[in-house]
């Protein structure tokens, strides 16, 4: 990482899952999907349909708001966002939530308890749409 004349950072920064991302040699068309399956590890998030309409790559993105200096957090399908999109922001991932090495989160644990997935494809993105909800309205009402 390096620093510009102005004072300006170089390169791509963010978090995923708590931890510091840093990285100069970004293909600006990489998807933030392809980076954190591929350069991360992380395969948790899945590559279904590439066109954003099954959700099996959906992750939470937070960043604080400009106008009112609040964390808000966003639903993202990871196969179309370019990687660099997530410069200076959080992002979360379904294993960030938990898993059944550390413990799962309640959305897990009920879907799990309720057998709420078929094939567990798009399981995933389903339960960080549920989470991004819960993030964004702890006690939310049908409408």
């Amino acid at each position: 990482m390096e620093s510009g004349t102005a004072g300006r950072v170089q390169g791509l920064v963010f978090f995923v899952n708590g931890r510091k991302v840093s990285c100069s040699d970004v293909d600006p068309e990489q998807t933030l999907l392809q980076f954190i399956r591929i350069k991360l590890g992380l395969c948790g998030t899945k590559l279904g349909c590439a066109e954003g309409g099954c959700g099996a790559c959906t992750v939470m993105v937070s960043r604080l708001a400009q106008d009112d200096k609040s964390i808000r957090h966003y639903t993202v399908n990871a196969c179309l966002a370019p990687v660099c999109s997530v410069h200076g922001c959080a992002v979360t991932t379904v294993e960030g939530i938990g898993s059944t090495k550390t413990r799962l989160h309640p959305v897990q644990e009920r879907i799990a308890r309720s057998h709420g997935s078929q094939c567990g494809f798009c399981t995933p993105g389903i339960v960080m749409s549920m989470y991004t909800l819960l993030r964004n309205n702890p006690q939310p009402t049908q409408a």
